[in-house]
């Protein structure tokens, strides 16, 4: 298992993440988020950056400035950045047969093959065996959208 290396190819991805689709599904299910777990509305123009505490990027930060895609990645909201992630890869690798993969630990894209499209575990550096190992219990088809609701507290 190999992550999708969006830090490498980060202009590829970089021309799709304003897209307007992309824009509204990742406004509507972050907000989902941000409003139950945090009381907080997410607005267009934010980021799922803006809204994280950051801890874990001091953590893992090496010298120089985090890479650009740390900024579409959220702590614990892998269920509602999912179908944001999953509209990426289609448009950046529309080749593929992207999926969502989820369990109740984790959810995340596969092409099913050997490639995740997951900018939250790659950005925390969680190996790819294993955040496919905690996300393959139910495969969504090819293409659809994962259902999410309000997070909570």
């Amino acid at each position: 298992m190999r992550y999708y290396y969006v830090m490498k190819n980060w202009r590829k991805v970089r021309r799709h993440v304003d897209h307007p689709d992309l824009q509204r599904v990742l406004v509507r299910d972050m907000d989902r988020y941000t409003r139950g777990a945090l009381g907080k509305r997410f607005l267009p123009g934010m980021r799922p950056l803006d809204t994280d505490p950051g801890d874990w990027i001091y953590e893992l930060r090496k010298k120089g400035r985090p890479p650009a895609f740390w900024q579409y990645v959220r702590l614990g909201a892998c269920y509602w950045l999912v179908n944001f992630n999953l509209l990426l890869a289609q448009r950046v690798e529309p080749h593929r047969a992207w999926r969502i993969i989820e369990s109740d630990r984790h959810a995340s894209v596969w092409d099913g093959e050997e490639t995740l499209f997951d900018m939250n575990w790659l950005a925390f550096g969680v190996p790819p065996d294993r955040c496919f190992e905690a996300a393959h219990d139910e495969e969504h088809p090819p293409g659809r959208l994962r259902e999410t609701g309000l997070a909570s507290r």
